[in-house]
């Protein structure tokens, strides 16, 4: 078996506001990331990224797909 067409996406999760003293939160997804990034190095990225947004925060998710075949 072997995995084909490998993707990366990272997506960041930043905290909106409140509403109802609900925290409300969005995502800001940044695809085509290189999947040999190391998670640790993934991780760096999206806080720099994060350091940008207008919103704080809240979460960083990464994201690996892949084909499968024989």
């Amino acid at each position: 078996m072997a995995r084909t067409a490998a993707t990366t996406k990272l997506t960041l999760k930043v905290m909106l506001g409140e509403e109802d003293g609900k925290a409300l939160y969005g995502q800001r997804s940044f695809s085509h990331i290189n999947p040999e990034l190391s998670d640790e190095d993934a991780l760096s990225i999206g806080r720099k990224l994060g350091a940008l947004q207008a919103y704080e925060l809240a979460g960083v998710n990464r994201t690996d797909a892949g084909g499968l075949s024989e």
